[in-house]
Formats: structure tokens, C-alpha cells, sequence
């Protein structure tokens, strides 16, 4: 799989599906982006990674990785690639480490750097490094999470004005018409007429609730993000569309706007896969491995090119890579027509905490 913070969220399994695409996408990517082999040596550098480290591509072409890493660090930093090289697979790099990158000019700065194999035309394995300034990232998060955390607020009230307004006027039409039924008013007709709107009345109630369900999961709050997706999963269900769940215990409790984040990703996927996927279920994961939290759900439906989405769809994509960035993660979509689809969020927390019991 292709890494790298643009790639991983909606071109991986496009790219790996069109080797031809590889070399524009790696050219126009938001991030720098570099190729290495298994000497350690570069073989290719985008324009985002030319204005990053101060190199032009053809100085860079030819050169040891090293140079790009603090003097102090390139012994290890070798030994660690040369172990890479051994069994490549996508993943970021030094979880729960700080990692700095050199400047041409000689200045250090924080990144955040993610790995991947790929194998090109001749056969060789190489490693491509998808990097972005670390300052940048968190100033993108804190941007991503001012956005969407007034979007909750104005979720939460449009929330409450359908609880106390709305719902509350739907019960008292309610009350009314159910006294007219006792009294047996306005001729033989009407007490039929009457139930059939009362009946209108109830399914109105039901949509309302889970509107403000949808729009205010109070579950979190009480009882924890594991409780809140099965009873997310339970109601999916309830609107027949079958929901295969594998939820863990993650043994600690998360941020609140994190337990948010992956929740809202969830919803998103979930909800995708019964409107648009045709498969009828979908299955749903939550589990932890050592300080990484994973979510994913998954489908074997029509599936779908990522970069070619209708636009209401793209919407729906972009709410949830802005909710992963806010939750420090990374988020995966792999899809292809006829071949399903797969969302996988990945939240590292950081430095290990004391596990707690489960609830349960």
C-alpha cells in the first residue's frame, strides 16, 4: 500500500490499481514526497519536498537519505531503515516519537513522516516517505477542530430546538386528537380518520428521534465511546440493514472531542454503506493494539473510485478526514468498483496510561 498523509485518505487503492497514475499524483501531491531505495539512496523528490528542505530535485537525486536527518541521528536512522527494508508495510514512523527533519540550510523542524512500499517498473522495491512539517500539520488540526467543533455546538442546538419545540408541539396535537378518539366526535368517520393521523404522528416522532439521535449521540457522554457504536450498530440495524460488529474494550478512556471524532466516523462510513453500497450489511470494528486505536467498517458492495465521487458523496469523505486529523489519526479509504469498500481510522494515543477494567 502507497503511504503518506494525501495519499492514504482516498488514492491508495486507486494508485495501487493504475501504476501509470503513480508519477503524476506523486508530482502534484500537497506533501513532500520522496522515493528511496534499498541503498538508502534517493531516487525521486516532488516540488513540495524541493521548498521543504531547501534541495532541488537534482540535488537531491543521488544523495543518501541521511542528509535530510540531524547529524546526531544518522547511524540509528540507518540501522532503522536497513531493518525497514528487510519487511516493508505501510505505517508512520516512529510512533510516540518526535521526529525532526534537516534543512538545507542546516536548521531542524518537526515532521510527521509516513512509509510505504511500492515496486517499480524494473522490479526494485522502493520506499516511498510522505513528510509534512509538523507545525503545519497542528496547525491544520487546530483549524479542522475550530470547524467542527461549532458544527457539533450547532448540531447539539438545532438538537435541543427539535426535543423542546418541535417534538413537544407533535405530542400535544397528539393528546388532542387521542381525546377527540375518546369522545367519539365529528361523525362515524372521524375517529378512523383521526387514528390514521395519529399514526402519521408516531412516525413522525420516530424520524425526529433519530434525527436527534444522529445529531446529539448522548451515549457518549454517559457511557463511553464502545457503548455508543453498538448502540449505533443496534440502531442501523433497527432500519434493515444488517450490521456485523466486532467492538473491544480499548481499556482506557479517550478525550471527549476524540471519543467524538471516531464516533462521527463511524456514523459517516455506516451510514455510506447503507445508502450507497447495495450490499445490504456491513461490519463494523473497534479494537486497540498497543497505543493505537483502530475503527474501521467495511462492505462488499458496488464500490467506488475514490477521486471520482459524486459531490455529495466527496462531502461526506472530507467531514471525516477533518474529523481524524482532529483526533491525531489517519484515515484509509480503500475502494474499487465491484470490490467494496473498506474505512479504517488509526488513532495513536500516545504515551502508554494505566489500562482500566472492563466495565462490562
Amino acid at each position: 500500500m502507497i503511504p503518506g498523509l494525501y495519499f492514504e485518505e482516498i488514492l491508495i487503492h486507486k494508485l495501487l490499481a493504475r501504476p501509470s497514475d503513480f508519477r503524476a499524483v506523486f508530482r502534484a501531491s500537497p506533501d513532500a514526497m520522496l522515493l528511496v531505495g534499498a541503498d538508502g539512496l534517493l531516487r525521486d523528490a516532488n516540488p513540495e519536498a524541493e521548498t521543504m528542505f531547501g534541495w532541488s530535485r537534482e540535488e537531491l537525486v543521488g544523495e543518501s537519505v541521511e542528509i535530510l536527518v540531524p547529524a546526531e541521528l544518522r547511524d540509528r536512522h540507518r540501522r532503522h531503515r536497513e531493518v525497514y527494508h528487510r519487511k516493508p508495510t505501510s505505517r508512520p514512523m516512529g510512533v510516540g516519537m518526535e521526529l525532526e527533519a534537516v534543512h538545507k540550510d542546516g536548521g531542524g523542524f518537526p515532521v510527521e513522516i509516513s512509509l510505504g512500499p511500492m515496486t517499480d517498473e524494473a522490479g526494485e522495491v522502493l520506499v516511498v516517505c510522505a513528510v509534512r512539517s509538523l507545525a503545519q500539520s497542528q496547525m491544520l488540526r487546530r483549524v479542522a477542530a475550530a470547524r467542527v467543533l461549532a458544527a457539533e455546538a450547532e448540531r447539539s442546538r438545532i438538537a435541543r430546538d427539535l426535543h423542546d419545540e418541535v417534538k413537544q408541539s407533535l405530542t400535544a396535537v397528539q393528546l388532542h386528537l387521542a381525546a377527540l378518539v375518546e369522545r367519539g366526535m365529528a361523525g362515524e368517520d372521524a375517529p378512523k380518520m383521526i387514528s390514521g393521523v395519529q399514526g402519521d404522528l408516531d412516525r413522525c416522532h420516530d424520524s425526529l428521534d433519530r434525527a436527534i439521535r444522529d445529531l446529539m449521540p448522548v451515549e457518549l457522554e454517559g457511557h463511553g465511546l464502545e457503548f455508543a457504536l453498538s448502540v449505533l450498530c443496534r440502531r442501523t440495524e433497527e432500519q434493515d440493514f444488517a450490521v456485523e460488529r466486532e467492538i473491544r474494550w480499548a481499556g482506557r478512556a479517550l478525550r471527549a472531542e476524540t471519543s467524538l471524532a471516531v464516533f462521527r466516523v463511524v456514523q459517516e462510513a455506516l451510514n455510506n454503506a447503507k445508502r450507497h453500497s447495495g450490499a445490504g450489511s456491513a461490519k463494523v470494528r473497534y479494537w486497540r493494539e498497543g497505543r493505537t486505536l483502530y475503527a474501521e467498517v467495511s462492505d462488499s458492495g458496488a464500490g467506488f473510485w475514490p477521486d471520482e465521487l459524486e459531490p455529495h458523496l466527496s462531502v461526506g469523505l472530507g467531514s471525516m478526514r477533518e474529523r481524524s486529523r482532529i483526533a491525531g489519526g489517519r484515515l484509509t479509504i480503500a475502494s474499487a468498483p465491484g470490490e467494496g469498500t473498506s474505512v479504517r481510522l488509526e488513532v495513536p494515543l500516545g504515551m502508554p496510561v494505566p489500562e482500566e477494567d472492563d466495565p462490562e
